[in-house]
């Protein structure tokens, strides 16, 4: 499961974030109909497998509110994390739908009637929706024919395109801190220019979020920080949310310790790899450059002379002060 995948499903697989994100984007007279307080989400998944690494999908169902005897709603999410929005997508969600009213019919196979299924798509690339948002628009010949539209099966998506919210409307939805700031790392994250511009409009909801969520919903959004960002950024970011918000100190120098061990691990397999290619001083030498690198940025002149100098014993040694030293000249220093 891809980074995007497993924050969303982290996140809104639980029945109370889902309910507070349909509030959201649902139409006012649509949630006074709906229970979204009694959600239940569904194990199941209906997408495609060549495209499950740019879609993943939850099923919710909801009763109607004091008509426990009439048909659930069916609220489909499917989230589209390509940066080019899928222009099929309203066939796809056709081709969804039908999936589980074929499964809804398995599991009750006495019903004379099918459920509603809402499709909602959470989009987040960086440009916005800009494919069709309903099926008649990719049916050839229905602006020539217009009479034809009743007889040809149509889909509408509520699309909820997070490029085109703005902080002010994403920090008013009715969120718990978590599911809130998820969104707008999803929204931001693939640039973390982006994620750095906006930190300052989030603060209140970082802070909120250090101050009520779990430490493992933390680690969450630092973890995907982290992968999504990418190393340097995540070090320029880190800083910055700590002096927003000092309890995120220790979650994120947690994160920064698995960078450290990433990195080591990273610089190590390297290194020995060129080790086995050109001896092994020289794959030592590799090791610990990219994993000084990972950890302090670009290197100066005279380090890397003292890395070009140093024989294997001290190598070896600077390697083991690399895993917790806090400056480059903790490692370099003589020994």
């Amino acid at each position: 499961m891809g980074d995007h995948d497993g924050l969303f499903k982290r996140v809104f697989s639980v029945p109370a974030h889902a309910a507070s994100e349909l509030r959201s984007i649902l139409p006012a007279s649509v949630i006074d109909q709906l229970d979204l307080d009694a959600l239940t989400l569904s194990p199941s998944s209906f997408v495609d497998p060549e495209m499950s690494a740019s879609h993943v999908d939850l099923l919710f169902r909801a009763p109607r509110r004091g008509r426990p005897e009439a048909a659930p709603v069916y609220l489909y999410f499917l989230v589209e994390h390509q940066s080019q929005p899928d222009r099929w997508m309203p066939w796809r969600m056709l081709t969804y739908v039908q999936r589980i009213w074929e499964a809804v019919l398995r599991e009750q196979p006495s019903l004379q009637s099918l459920p509603p299924v809402v499709t909602i798509v959470v989009h987040h690339g960086d440009r916005g929706w800009s494919a069709p948002r309903r099926l008649h628009e990719l049916i050839d010949g229905l602006d020539e024919l217009p009479e034809l539209a009743r007889f040809v099966p149509e889909v509408e998506l509520i699309v909820d395109d997070l490029a085109a919210v703005s902080d002010d409307s994403l920090r008013q939805r009715p969120l718990p801190p978590f599911p809130k700031v998820a969104l707008w790392v999803l929204r931001d994250g693939r640039d973390s220019g982006a994620l750095g511009a906006h930190l300052d409009a989030w603060a209140d909801e970082v802070r909120a979020l250090a101050a009520t969520a779990s430490r493992s919903d933390i680690d969450v959004i630092v973890r995907y920080i982290l992968r999504v960002a990418g190393d340097a950024s995540f070090r320029q970011l880190r800083q910055r949310i700590i002096d927003i918000a000092p309890p995120l100190e220790e979650p994120m120098a947690t994160m920064e310790e698995h960078l450290i061990q990433r990195g080591m691990q990273r610089g190590l397999e390297q290194g020995l790899q060129r080790g086995r290619e050109e001896g092994r001083e020289e794959g030592l030498r590799a090791g610990l450059e990219q994993l000084l690198r990972l950890r302090f940025g670009e290197l100066s002149p005279e380090a890397v002379a003292r890395l070009e100098a140093a024989g294997a014993p001290t190598l070896l040694r600077w390697i083991e002060r690399a895993v917790a030293a806090t400056t480059l000249d903790d490692v370099l220093r003589d020994a």
